[in-house]
């Protein structure tokens, strides 16, 4: 059984970082095609803002991600120590 969760917790972890570095390739090829879309137009300063705007979205999507990470960690450390 110990090792049922262990593998889980091991899945579970695995598939968060897809679903991390999934937000994080969509984010840049959202800044792609806002370069492509406005080739003159788009500045040094805007680059910026439409980047820090990406931040903010992965950071809101992936926080909880990262808290179901953090608890899968806690789960294996729990079932190693047993």
């Amino acid at each position: 059984m110990k090792r049922a969760y262990r593998t889980l917790s091991l899945a579970i972890i695995f598939v968060d970082l897809v679903v991390i570095s999934g937000v994080c390739w969509h984010s840049i090829e959202e800044i792609h095609y806002l370069k492509s879309f406005f080739p003159k137009q788009f500045t040094v300063q805007e680059a910026y803002y439409a980047s820090r705007i990406e931040l903010i979205k992965i950071a809101i999507i992936s926080f909880p991600v990262i808290v179901i990470i953090a608890i899968s960690l806690y789960f294996l450390n729990y079932y190693r120590k047993e």
